[in-house]
């Protein structure tokens, strides 16, 4: 019998240092942002650095999707529910940097060059979304730092916005056709090239609020009707989305004028 009890006892003892050698597995890689810590989200929209890398204040910065491919945006893993048993994974478009006063050099993988920089004081807790766009034909890049403003929206919304990145295209509208009907109405008017149009700039820092569904989007020319690019997308509710062109409109090949879309929350 005290043969028997032993080997339940050490059966017991097995198991607790079983699930505590799991349980020392989990890593708890993101949990709510500490008030000096900032979101920050970057897009690679321009077509002539394949490989694009991050410095912060001239040092290196190394991502896991990094070097960052044209058209790609910055992900993240993140484990929600850490201290549960089940945790889950998410990909979230954002990583964390200090808060205050930060300079992010953009280069290219395999070369010293910093093609451009951004200077930007970065509110505690905020959320910024930075697009690198233009491209080296015209001897540098461009930049654009927007403050995500993201509202609240009940559980049939969700929210969108639309960015021009295109360099040499004018200013462009987004018609909305919901279920891909044949009736749609415009959602936005006269969105400048982003780094030069300064009323594009400050109304792409906010999103609007749109209907769940299925639609399908064109893009056209402000004030016409002739598309420049167009299609579908199934928005799903309770989702943040940014639509954003890029490339250039009188391009070809890979500089030929596309479609990008980042959906924010999961």
């Amino acid at each position: 019998m005290r043969i028997v009890n032993l080997i339940i006892k050490g059966f017991i003892v097995t198991c607790i240092a079983i699930f505590i050698s799991c349980k020392k597995e989990v890593k708890i890689i993101y949990q709510n942002p500490v008030v000096d810590s900032v979101h920050i989200s970057i897009t690679n929209a321009s077509p002539a650095v394949s490989n694009l890398q991050l410095y912060l204040n001239n040092k290196f910065i190394s991502l896991p999707d990094s070097p960052f491919k044209y058209g790609t945006t910055s992900f993240y893993s993140y484990i929600i529910n850490a201290t549960s048993y089940y945790p889950d994974t998410i990909l979230l478009p954002y990583f964390n940097i200090a808060a205050g006063f930060q300079q992010i050099g953009f280069g290219s993988s395999g070369s010293n060059n910093i093609y451009g920089t951004v200077n930007n004081n970065f509110e505690p807790a905020g959320s910024y979304s930075i697009f690198i766009t233009d491209t080296l034909i015209h001897g540098h890049i461009n930049s654009v730092v927007l403050k995500d403003k993201v509202g609240t929206t009940n559980s049939a919304k969700s929210q969108i916005r639309f960015l021009n990145l295109s360099p040499d295209a004018p200013a462009l509208d987004l018609w909305a056709y919901p279920a891909a009907g044949y009736v749609g109405y415009k959602i936005f008017s006269e969105c400048g090239y982003l780094p030069n149009d300064f009323n594009s700039f400050i109304n792409a820092e906010s999103f609007s609020v749109i209907d769940a569904g299925p639609y399908y989007f064109e893009a056209t020319i402000a004030d016409t009707y002739n598309v420049v690019l167009g299609g579908l997308l199934y928005v799903e509710s309770q989702k943040v989305i940014t639509i954003y062109t890029k490339g250039f409109l009188g391009g070809s090949g890979k500089y030929a004028m596309d479609v990008g879309v980042i959906q924010y929350k999961p």
